[in-house]
C-alpha cells in the first residue's frame, strides 16, 4: 500500500462541503474515528460551508478545497483526478450521489480505476423523483467495490431498480457521540406541553399531518399544546410551496399562538432536554439523525411508521410509531403519550438510551466502516 510512517492505508473522502448537514457530520466522525486507528485519511470539498472543518484541522486531517465555478463545470473533476493521480491513495470513499460520481469519473480520468472506491448514498428514492442523471450515476457503481446506505430501505430500493449492485450493497447505521449525546435525568414539566420537532421544510416532513392533529388535539379534547419547529424556513422551489401550505393551514385554523418556528439552532441537546417529546412525521429520509440523537439523549420519539423507523422506535416502549398519512392516529399518540405518568415517560427514555448504546454508537459505526474497507483493500490485493 502506498502509505508512509507505516499507517494502515491511504485514504481520500469525498463530500460536497464541511457544513452542518448529516452526511457531512457522518463523514467527518468516520475520518476522525479512521484517523485515530491508524489509517492516513484527507478530505476533498468543492462548495462553500466548512463549519465542521475544525475538528479535522484539530486531528490533523487535511482537506483539499476546490470551489466549483459553476454548476456543470468539469473543473472539479479534473482537479480531483490530479489528486487522485498523485495523491498515491489505497482507496477513495465518497457520500452521496454527486461526490460518487465526481469521485468515479476522476478515479477513471486520472488512471487510477483500479483503486477500490467505496460509495454512500445517504437519502431515500421517492418513487418518480430520481433523475436520469441520478439513474446514470447508479450505473457507475458497478466500478466500486461496494455500495454503502445508512438506511435498509434505501438498500433494499437499491437491490431492487439497480439489481447489478445487490453483491455491492451494504446498509451502516450512522454513528453518535454517546458522550455529547447524553440524558438528563430531570424532566421538563411544560404548562402546556411543548412538541419538538427538528427538520428542514418540505412535504417529505410532513408538517401537515401534524398541523391537523394539533388542530384535532385542541377542538376534540381541548388540548392547547405548543409545536417548536427547528430548522431552515428560508426555503425556495418545491420547499417554499409546503412552507406556505403549512402556513396558511396554521391561519385558517387559528394555530398561530401554539406553532412556532425557531429557525436553525445549534442547541439541540438542550431543545431535547426542555422538551417533553420529538414528534418526526417525515416519510421520505435516509436514516433519520435527529431521531438517533434524541434516543441517545434519553427523549422519548414519536415517529410515523414508515423507512427505518420501526427498527429505531420500538412503539410503546421508546416512543410510537403513527401512519404518517394519518393525522387522528398521530394525535391519538400524542395523547397516550402525554397520558403517561412521568416515571413512564422517563423509562422510554431510558429505553431509547439503550437502544442507542447497543446500535448507534461511534465505534461500532467505525468497525463496520473499517471491515468494508479492510475488505475492500483485500480484494484489490
Amino acid at each position: 500500500m502506498n502509505n508512509p510512517n507505516n499507517t494502515k492505508a491511504r485514504l481520500l473522502m469525498v463530500i460536497d462541503n464541511l457544513s452542518t448537514g448529516g452526511a457531512q457530520r457522518q463523514m467527518v466522525n468516520l475520518a476522525i474515528g479512521l484517523k485515530k486507528r491508524g489509517y492516513s485519511v484527507e478530505l476533498f470539498c468543492y462548495a462553500p460551508g466548512d463549519l465542521l472543518a475544525r475538528p479535522l484541522y484539530d486531528q490533523q486531517i487535511p482537506v483539499h478545497w476546490h470551489l466549483k465555478k459553476s454548476r456543470y463545470s468539469p473543473d472539479v473533476i479534473i482537479r480531483m483526478a490530479r489528486l487522485v493521480k498523485n495523491g498515491g491513495y489505497d482507496l477513495l470513499l465518497s457520500f452521496q450521489t454527486t461526490p460518487n460520481f465526481y469521485t468515479i469519473s476522476s478515479a477513471l480520468l486520472s488512471g487510477k480505476w483500479k483503486t477500490p472506491i467505496i460509495v454512500s448514498e445517504r437519502l431515500y428514492d421517492y418513487p418518480g423523483w430520481v433523475s436520469r442523471k441520478e439513474h446514470l450515476i447508479r450505473h457507475l457503481y458497478r466500478l466500486s467495490a461496494f455500495v454503502v446506505t445508512n438506511s435498509h430501505h434505501q438498500r433494499e430500493r437499491l437491490a431492487e431498480e439497480y439489481p447489478f449492485l445487490t453483491n455491492r450493497l451494504r446498509t451502516i447505521y450512522n454513528g453518535y457521540d454517546l458522550q455529547y449525546f447524553h440524558p438528563t435525568e430531570k424532566e421538563p414539566h411544560n404548562n402546556p406541553a411543548r412538541l419538538l420537532v427538528i427538520a428542514s421544510v418540505s412535504h417529505f416532513k410532513n408538517g401537515i399531518c401534524l398541523i391537523r392533529a394539533l388542530k384535532l388535539l385542541r377542538d376534540q379534547y381541548n388540548l392547547l399544546l405548543h409545536v417548536d419547529w427547528i430548522g431552515q424556513k428560508d426555503v425556495s422551489g418545491h420547499r417554499l410551496d409546503a412552507l406556505k401550505q403549512m402556513e396558511k393551514e396554521i391561519q385558517d385554523y387559528g394555530l398561530e399562538e401554539q406553532w412556532h418556528w425557531l429557525g436553525q439552532r445549534t442547541d439541540i441537546i438542550e431543545q431535547l432536554h426542555q422538551h417533553e417529546v420529538l414528534v418526526h412525521p417525515s416519510y421520505v429520509e435516509g436514516l433519520p439523525n435527529v431521531v438517533c440523537e434524541a434516543l441517545a439523549c434519553g427523549r422519548p420519539v414519536i415517529v410515523s411508521n414508515a423507512l427505518d423507523h420501526p427498527n429505531l422506535v420500538q412503539d410503546g416502549v421508546s416512543g410510537f410509531l403513527f401512519d404518517w398519512k394519518n393525522p387522528e392516529q398521530l394525535a391519538d399518540k400524542i395523547r397516550a403519550f402525554l397520558a403517561l405518568p412521568v416515571e413512564a415517560r422517563h423509562n422510554m427514555g431510558r429505553n431509547g438510551r439503550a437502544f442507542a448504546e447497543q446500535h448507534l454508537g461511534l465505534d461500532r459505526y467505525v468497525n463496520e466502516w473499517e471491515e468494508l474497507i479492510l475488505l475492500s483493500l483485500n480484494k484489490k490485493g
